[in-house]
Order: structure tokens, then sequence, then C-alpha cells
């Protein structure tokens, strides 16, 4: 896990998350994806074992590194192999900071975890408790464990 603190790094990623998927918090429509997507309401905010599982589903589906986008806040590059376990945070001295890596659960802001080619991901919406699930393969996955994820 890398937190992405090059700041034209950071601005280029959100550049591209803005104008590909029409990203806009202000508006009703605030994502548009381009790739096909299902949205789904979230009946229960996901425990611990949970998030294993959806890590689990990034794991067999998402080879190598995918970025953790955290509205407003740090953001990272990570892999699901690390099994980054949910609530982690460390605090970054040479910053003088807490740093929070996101939960899958969108819980207080907007939670983005894509490939960097933003082709798959997992887009969630902070207060309205749904989440979209974009490609093919992805959408099978949430589909066949729907029941354990209380999504519907």
């Amino acid at each position: 896990m890398q937190v992405i603190k090059d700041e034209k790094e950071y601005d280029k990623i959100w550049d591209k998350i803005y104008s590909q998927f029409c990203f806009d918090s202000s508006k009703e429509d605030w994502l548009i994806l381009p790739h096909p997507n299902r949205k789904y309401t979230l009946d229960v905010i996901w425990t611990h074992d949970q998030e294993k599982l959806i890590n689990g589903i990034f794991k067999r589906m998402c080879h190598g590194e995918m970025y953790a986008l955290d509205w407003q806040h740090d953001c990272f590059i990570f892999s699901p192999e690390e099994d980054i376990p949910p609530d982690y945070w460390y605090h970054d001295e040479e910053r003088d900071c807490n740093v929070y890596f996101p939960c899958y659960y969108p819980d207080g802001d907007y939670h983005f975890f894509v490939l960097p080619d933003l082709s798959c991901g997992l887009f969630g919406h902070p207060w309205r408790k749904e989440i979209y699930v974009m490609g093919d393969s992805l959408i099978k996955e949430f589909e066949r464990y729907k029941d354990e994820l209380g999504i519907k």
C-alpha cells in the first residue's frame, strides 16, 4: 500500500474520474459509468467478514495494483493481495497526520476502488447507502455473494 502523495499524480487520477465517469457529488446522477455496471442498495453496514469477502473478490478478479480513492482524503495504490485489515490506519510522521485506508463500505465519503485503466471497480455513495459495481466479471461475483453482503 502506498499513499499517493504526489499532487500531480493525485490530480491526474481524480481528473480521469471526473471526466470518464462524470463524477459530480452535487448532482442526483452523481456518477455515469461507461462500462457495464449494476447499482446495489446496502441493507447493512459491512462487517469485517464482509469486507474480507469483497477483498477476496478483488484478489481473484484484479491481479496487480488498484486505486483506493477516498474523495477529499488520502488515496492509495494497493494490491488486494496485501489483505489490508478493515479500519487500518497509521500515523504518518512525515506529514504529522493519521492516514486511514478506506473500507469498501462507503462510510462517510465517496469511496472508489478501481483498476488503473478504470475498466473495473466498486464505487460507493456515502449517505445513499448504495454502491455501483462496474465490469461484467465483478458484477457476476457480487451477484454470487449478494445475500452474504446484504445488497439488493
